[in-house]
């Protein structure tokens, strides 16, 4: 909530990366980009990840320099127009290099992989890995529907919300907007959000995404995200 959520969406939060999230020392492999790693509870990537080393930086540079610094790397907070960066110094065995550059050469050492799991047990780092998913994940996903009175509406509820990220998290902007068109189809309030929900379970199914499915289901029935009595 100190990163400015509300109590109903921090609980929905909480409520996903306690379920279906990953260690804060989590790190894996992103195939799709040159072997890029994945970072943390959400977990991170690319230029979000850029953004968390940097807040970390920031927050504590001892702790950065003791796990990553003495490795030769850099991680500079965003300076509009400029955004966060990070940069390796260049060792006997690899050229210098920045950005998603960089970031590849975790693949390639195992040193830095090892140090970038160990970085996550920090909790200055744990610290700086939810400031990057709320201030360039969730935010822009909230912001987008604060001009949809449908919408906006049938994700008032921390059930409806947990619904909302876990579609981020598992199946990214098109899970998204596939949970937002179901919604605008029966936006009646005020369960709009979880009659979604249910379509989206069903559409996950029959599509063969039978763990997604279930993990909806999981939130659709979880007595941890009913309101208020």
């Amino acid at each position: 909530m100190k990163l400015g959520l509300t109590e109903v969406q921090a609980r929905a939060l909480e409520f996903v990366l306690t379920w279906f999230g990953s260690p804060f020392d989590s790190v894996t492999s992103e195939s799709q980009s040159s072997g890029e790693p994945r970072w943390g509870a959400w977990p991170l990537s690319g230029p979000t990840l850029i953004t968390a080393l940097a807040h970390w930086k920031q927050r504590e540079p001892e702790a950065f320099d003791a796990r990553l610094g003495r490795l030769g790397l850099e991680a500079t907070p965003a300076q509009p127009p400029q955004p966060a960066s990070l940069r390796f110094l260049g060792s006997r065995n690899a050229a210098p290099s920045e950005g998603r550059d960089a970031l590849a050469l975790f693949a390639e050492d195992p040193r830095l992989l090892a140090a970038l799991a160990q970085a996550g047990r920090e909790r200055g780092a744990q610290l700086a890995q939810l400031e990057a998913l709320v201030t360039h994940v969730l935010r822009p996903i909230l912001a987008s529907y604060t001009e949809d009175a449908a919408a906006d509406s049938a994700f008032a509820s921390a059930r409806a919300l947990a619904l909302l990220f876990h579609a981020e998290l598992r199946l990214g902007r098109r899970g998204v907007a596939r949970l937002v068109a179901f919604v605008r189809e029966r936006p009646e309030p005020p369960f709009a959000g979880e009659h979604a929900g249910e379509r989206l379970a069903e559409d996950l199914r029959t599509t063969g995404r039978s763990r997604e499915a279930s993990e909806v289901w999981r939130i659709l029935t979880s007595p941890e995200l009913a309101g208020p009595a």
